[in-house]
């Protein structure tokens, strides 16, 4: 499995950032079952790959949620992992937030985020471990290129109210008004 470990700018380094990505997921009820029963063995930001557009877009919702944490203290989610998926979104409205970015049963292509934190500190290793142990899928790159590859451009186009018709690929301009809806939103 090729898990990515990122340092956050402005963010201490014990908050480092896990990301692992699969595809043919095949157990996403079960995965998403934890995480509605309050398992905490799976506190990580499930995320529904094909409403990504780059790494940039899951690492900017990474980061409100984590500053939120530490600046503010106050998360509109019960923990910083689902805060992710709510910082997805364009709007306040968590339940949609959660249907249109988090996993779901018919999840196939799966983003896997888990914050580690002073309080809570988890390797790379016993993040890869209990991944490949719990997720049923084929590992994949956390990269831009393997992001596009299960885009739904539809999908994105509905959640951000921007025209996708005919979208192959993203391009900079796509990701700059996303990621602006991203940020108005945690400001607004």
């Amino acid at each position: 499995m090729s898990l990515t470990t990122l340092t956050l700018e402005h963010i201490p380094a014990a908050h480092a950032v896990h990301i692992a990505m699969y595809h043919n997921v095949g157990n996403a009820a079960f995965l998403r079952d934890q995480l509605l029963a309050g398992n905490t063995g799976f506190e990580y930001a499930f995320i529904d790959a094909g409403a990504m557009v780059s790494t940039t877009h899951v690492l900017a919702a990474a980061h409100q949620a984590v500053h939120k944490l530490l600046v503010t203290g106050k998360l509109r989610t019960k923990n910083v992992h689902s805060e992710i998926v709510f910082c997805l979104s364009p709007n306040n409205n968590i339940t949609e937030s959660f249907r249109r970015f988090g996993i779901s049963p018919t999840t196939t292509s799966l983003v896997c985020v888990k914050i580690s934190s002073e309080e809570k500190p988890i390797s790379a290793e016993e993040v890869e471990r209990h991944l490949n142990k719990v997720v049923e899928g084929t590992p994949a790159e956390f990269t831009d290129a393997v992001i596009a590859q299960g885009t739904d451009w539809a999908r994105v186009g509905k959640c951000y109210k921007i025209p996708t018709a005919g979208i192959k690929g993203v391009t900079e301009d796509m990701e700059l008004q996303i990621l602006g809806k991203l940020v108005m939103r945690a400001v607004g």
